[in-house]
C-alpha cells in the first residue's frame, strides 16, 4: 500500500473522507510529515518503526490546511478604519490537528541522531 493510500485510510479512521483529486495534497502533507521527521532525527529517511507518526503528522498537517482554507486563516471579520479585526472560537478540531501534529514526539526522539 502506498504511503498516499495509507494517509486516505488514516483520515478515514479519523472520520474524514478525501477525494480523488486531493491526491497531491496529502502527498504534499505526507513529504512534509516525512521531511520534518527526518529533520528531527538527522537522518536519510524514516525509519519504518515511526511511520505511524508519519502518518498521523500528515494527517494532522491536511486537515490543518483544510482548516485554514474553510475558516479563512481564522479571521471572521475585518473593519479598516481604527481597525478592528475579530477571529474565530476555537473549534473541537483543533485540538485533534494539534494532537496530530505532536504525534509520536517521544517515538522521533528515541531515534535521534547526534550531528557532528
Amino acid at each position: 500500500m502506498s504511503g498516499y493510500e495509507e494517509l486516505r485510510e488514516r483520515l478515514s479512521d479519523l472520520g474524514f473522507e478525501t477525494a480523488e483529486n486531493e491526491k497531491d495534497v496529502l502527498e504534499r502533507a505526507l513529504k512534509k510529515a516525512e521531511q520534518t521527521i527526518v529533520n528531527a532525527l538527522n537522518s536519510e529517511r524514516v525509519p519504518d518503526e515511526l511511520r505511524f507518526a508519519a502518518l498521523d503528522i500528515a494527517a494532522g498537517e491536511y486537515l490543518s490546511a483544510k482548516e485554514r482554507d474553510e475558516d479563512g486563516a481564522g479571521i471572521s471579520a475585518v473593519t479598516e478604519g481604527d481597525l478592528t479585526v475579530q477571529f474565530n472560537e476555537a473549534t473541537p478540531i483543533e485540538s485533534l490537528i494539534d494532537r496530530l501534529l505532536n504525534s509520536g514526539r517521544d517515538e522521533i526522539a528515541a531515534f535521534r541522531r547526534v550531528k557532528w
